[in-house]
């Protein structure tokens, strides 16, 4: 009798593993495709933030000039300065991966 019972938990606690090996590879098929889908999207992103991290840097060195003039109250940018602003608006505006509405020129 003893014997009987522990063969038919030794079977119950086999069929147990064997499901949960089951679940476990679904669940790691299931991560894999969630994961190849998401790398376009990732690799897009990081693309997208990698051209504004560029611009940004670019920005801020010419607008220190400004900043550090003691007549910074002043508004009388040049050609140079007028050309730099839309060359950043547009440039922020062509960055693809966000949902960020566009910034307008004047």
């Amino acid at each position: 009798m003893l014997l009987s019972i522990g063969y038919g938990e030794l079977r119950y606690l086999n069929g147990w593993y064997a499901h949960a090996d089951h679940i476990n590879t679904l669940a790691a098929d299931k991560r894999a495709k969630a994961e190849k889908a998401i790398q376009p999207v990732e690799q897009k992103a990081a693309q997208a933030n990698d051209e504004g991290r560029i611009i940004y840097r670019t920005i801020t060195r010419d607008v220190v000039k400004y900043v550090q003039d003691p007549n910074r109250t002043v508004c009388d940018f040049d050609d140079e300065s007028v050309r730099l602003r839309q060359r950043a608006i547009d440039a922020a505006n062509s960055i693809s991966g966000f949902d960020a509405a566009p910034v307008h020129g004047k």
